[in-house]
């Protein structure tokens, strides 16, 4: 019986706008070729480097200005990131609320203290702090693994708690979903922009059955 469920953040709990992010790095950053290192699942080059915790929020900024046109500062910077996301629906917000009510309920993101930045206002303003929305928050940059890896998944769970049987994953990356299975999760691929409740709740009754 799922007892526990994981959630990817961008992408599932919000949506996010890739074109309109790329274009404000190229636009008011001058980062030309920005669309090489960014990616709604899986980053490239420094950007993966920050994913992974092996490179610093200041060590990032210093690289992002080396693609830039020159005078960029960070809060420049900043604002085209944080171009990428949208806030979480309010539907999501609902959603997530209910299912507190009877599951513990985590994230399980591959993230980095750039968006992290962002997301900690988003979330708070969207009526969905991390603090009490979540039970735990696994993210690759502080974890310094990445999906779809295995030791990020096998910390997690071991770290959630709960047996991998009990646990419910929904992600947007195939890749991850593939990472998860051998592990016994119950792993889900959400379609962006489809309804996220029905895929819970399909999962959910499967389960129970």
């Amino acid at each position: 019986m799922i007892k526990a469920i994981f959630f990817d953040m961008g992408g599932v709990l919000l949506p996010l706008n890739l074109p309109r992010c790329i274009e404000a790095y190229r636009t008011v950053a001058g980062f030309k070729d920005v669309d090489e290192y960014i990616d709604p699942c899986h980053q490239r080059g420094f950007f993966d480097e920050l994913e992974g915790g092996n490179i610093s929020f200041e060590e990032f900024m210093e690289e992002c200005k080396r693609h830039c046109k020159p005078g960029i500062d960070i809060p420049t910077l900043l604002w085209c990131h944080r171009q990428f996301f949208e806030p979480p629906t309010r539907e999501t917000v609902e959603l997530v609320h209910e299912l507190a009510q009877k599951y513990d309920l985590f994230i399980l993101s591959n993230n980095n203290p750039v968006s992290m930045s962002i997301l900690y206002p988003l979330f708070q303003g969207a009526g969905l702090p991390f603090e009490t929305s979540f039970k735990k928050l696994f993210l690759s940059h502080e974890m310094r693994v990445q999906k779809p890896g295995p030791e990020i998944f096998s910390r997690a769970i071991a770290e959630s708690g709960y047996a991998p049987e009990e646990i419910l994953f929904i992600d947007d990356s195939p890749s991850n979903i593939e990472g998860a299975v051998p592990f016994g999760i119950r792993a889900a691929l959400y379609v962006p922009g489809t309804p996220l409740r029905g895929l819970i709740e399909k999962n959910i009754i499967f389960d129970q059955k």
